[in-house]
């Protein structure tokens, strides 16, 4: 139990990559071995076949066929000649040719015996030997050898009496012939039996061949089996160390996701609050935002308001101071005093439009209805009139015909307003001419209204960020730089359009190429225009 807890214990310590190593090593090692020793088996086979039918199986054709010339060409040619049932010439031809064939035979046999296989089966064949501890078998062995010289002797004695005999048959020693030819034959029966004996040897080492190359193949199965078997094992055991591995990886897996789902939980249970904090804050800054930026128009209209209130006034002083006038010189009549009266009201109730005019520019007015654009435009230039005499700019509305818009008229004045403030003030440092003008152009799907000032233009460095909140290029006593960012948040959200600004260059309705500043506003169509009065 202890062992096995080790053993466990190491296992665990072994990373995982080691352990695919590990198995990609089994199963490309055994793919290998079992390959290796399939190639092994077989072209050992093949040599153990080349082997029995090269140097056993064939040597017995030849020995066998050499044992039927001397029994048929050699023998019966003999028997035949001392009988007279054939020539001396046929004779001497026929066993001539026996004779040829014999040692053509005969060379045969030694060359089968002498064959080797060489090459991959060769090699196949000796390390499987090496493995069974076995050796190949000599070509010959000494029995083999004994007989072999016996037939050999045999072989060259018939072959000196067979051309003796012709011989005398030639010198008509008919008697020596026939004694001769008696020999002969007692020593061709000798060679038969050391053939058959030869044969025999033969055959049994066929038979033993049998038995070997068996022996072989069965080793070889035995060696797969037993080989795939320990591949099969191996490869189990580490595929269970990986699952085993994946699972506690998953466990761990599982256990850090469960801690990291809680974690994130928290996260956004703490986030929701602080969205909802910062949303709370930015709301509150957007209302500061333009608070400030209603308060930076305001400072300018009091301004308006102050100029255009200012000759009112003194007419008025002057109304009054004529009352003390003419009461000193004796002169006051009621006609005079009821056309000062009647001057005076007229100069109040200009005043008091006055006030109505910028009273309700600051309205809400949260309810969307149709108004015409051009009086909206046109509402902007007559609160921004007196500074822009003031500072001698020249300002043009463009503009073919009236079109109504639908959305909120006093908020989208403001915004003409800032940008008509913000041309101006570029232009304040500029030599005249001054120009602004006011281009309205309606397309199916949008209007379009753009505002082109010559001033130079706004530097490239910071043309992305004029839109951005407190960017301003003034001094902090003149600008907060919230007019442009509340302008296109008023456009945007407001209006659902969209607000843009680029440098062209324009004439400005001169001959003169001036660089200007183009605000550009888009403000897409909607059905109720028409339809809602202003």
């Amino acid at each position: 139990m202890g062992f096995y807890t080790a053993f466990n214990a190491y296992l665990d310590r072994i990373t995982f990559s080691i352990k695919t190593r590990i198995l990609i090593v089994i199963i490309a090692g055994g793919m290998v071995s079992i390959g290796f020793l399939m190639f092994i088996s077989i072209f050992a086979l093949k040599y153990d076949y080349e082997t029995l039918f090269q140097r056993r199986t064939l040597p017995l054709v030849e020995i066998e066929e050499i044992k039927d010339l001397y029994a048929v060409n050699i023998h019966d040619t003999l028997y035949d000649l001392r009988l007279g049932q054939i020539s001396l010439a046929n004779a001497t031809e026929v066993i001539g040719l026996a004779k040829h064939i014999v040692d053509e035979q005969w060379g045969n046999y030694h060359a089968y015996l002498n064959h080797q296989v060489g090459g991959v089966t060769r090699f196949a064949s000796a390390w499987l030997n090496f493995f069974l501890l076995v050796k190949d078998p000599p070509p010959k062995s000494l029995y083999q050898e004994g007989i072999t010289t016996k037939v050999q002797a045999k072989m060259d004695t018939i072959n000196v009496r067979t051309q003796e005999i012709l011989t005398h048959y030639h010198a008509q020693n008919i008697t020596l012939a026939h004694s001769l030819t008696q020999e002969t034959f007692l020593e061709i029966n000798a060679l038969s039996i050391y053939v058959s004996s030869l044969i025999t040897s033969h055959l049994k080492e066929a038979i033993n061949e049998k038995i070997r190359t068996e022996r072989i193949f069965r080793t070889s199965i035995f060696m797969l089996v037993l080989l795939i078997g320990f591949v099969f094992a191996l490869s189990l055991l580490v595929s269970v160390l990986l699952i085993n591995h994946f699972k506690n990886l998953n466990a761990t897996l599982e256990a850090k996701v469960d801690d990291k789902t809680k974690a994130l939980k928290r996260l956004n249970s703490s986030l929701e609050k602080r969205v909802a904090k910062e949303v709370e804050l930015n709301r509150k800054k957007d209302q500061i935002m333009f608070q400030q930026s209603r308060m930076a128009s305001l400072g300018e209209m009091l301004q308006n308001i102050a100029h255009q209130w200012r000759q009112p006034l003194g007419a008025l002083t002057m109304i009054i101071q004529s009352f003390e006038t003419k009461h000193m010189a004796g002169k006051l009549t009621g006609a005079f005093i009821e056309e000062r009266v009647k001057d005076a009201q007229v100069l109040a109730n200009g005043m008091s439009e006055t006030l109505d005019d910028f009273r309700t520019f600051f309205n809400p007015n949260k309810s969307k209805r149709g108004f015409d654009l051009k009086e909206s435009i046109q509402k902007a230039i007559d609160l921004s009139y007196y500074l822009l005499e003031k500072e001698e700019v020249e300002l043009q509305l463009f503009m073919s015909e009236n079109v109504r818009i639908f959305g909120f008229k006093n908020e989208l004045s403001h915004v003409f307003l800032n940008l008509i403030n913000n041309a101006k003030d570029a232009l304040s440092k500029k030599p005249t001419p001054k120009k602004i003008h006011i281009y309205v152009k309606s397309t199916p799907a949008e209007h379009q209204i753009s505002v082109i000032d010559n001033a130079g233009g706004v530097d490239e460095k910071i043309l992305p960020r004029i839109f951005d909140p407190y960017f301003t290029t003034k001094h902090q006593s003149v600008g907060t730089g919230i007019g442009l960012y509340m302008s296109k948040q008023i456009v945007e959200e407001h209006m659902q359009g969209s607000i843009t600004c680029k440098n062209i260059y324009h004439k400005m309705g001169t001959k003169t190429l001036y660089r200007c500043a183009m605000f550009t506003i888009h403000i897409p169509r909607h059905k109720k225009e028409s339809h809602e009065p202003s």
